[in-house]
């Protein structure tokens, strides 16, 4: 499954596509807000799915399922990609530290 944007034939639902949509846009930009637009369409689902069981298709709850693993899974990656970052400048500044204290 690529990530492109969710058409009225996968999920027929409005403001589930939209979200969708949201969540496919900034996984790539920006983990925060992805993590937030996550959290906000997993609310969403579960509140639809509680107070109508049938809201979704089985085909819609397939596709929706595997959409939201497929992201998650993008969104644990690029995570992780930020911590590595985040530790290889703090090891950086930390021997630059070392590296003066020795002057």
């Amino acid at each position: 499954m690529s990530f492109t944007t969710i058409s009225a034939e996968q999920v027929s639902d409005n403001e589930t596509r939209r979200q969708c949509n949201e969540l496919i846009l900034l996984v790539d930009s920006d983990v925060e807000l992805a993590l937030n637009a996550h959290h906000t369409l997993n609310s969403y689902l579960k509140k639809t799915l509680t107070e109508d069981k049938s809201f979704y298709s089985a085909d819609e709850l397939k596709f929706l399922i595997a959409l939201i693993q497929q992201l998650s899974s993008k969104i644990e990656n690029e995570k992780k990609l930020v911590a590595t970052k985040i530790i290889s400048k703090q090891k950086s500044k930390n021997a630059v530290k070392k590296y003066k204290s020795h002057f």
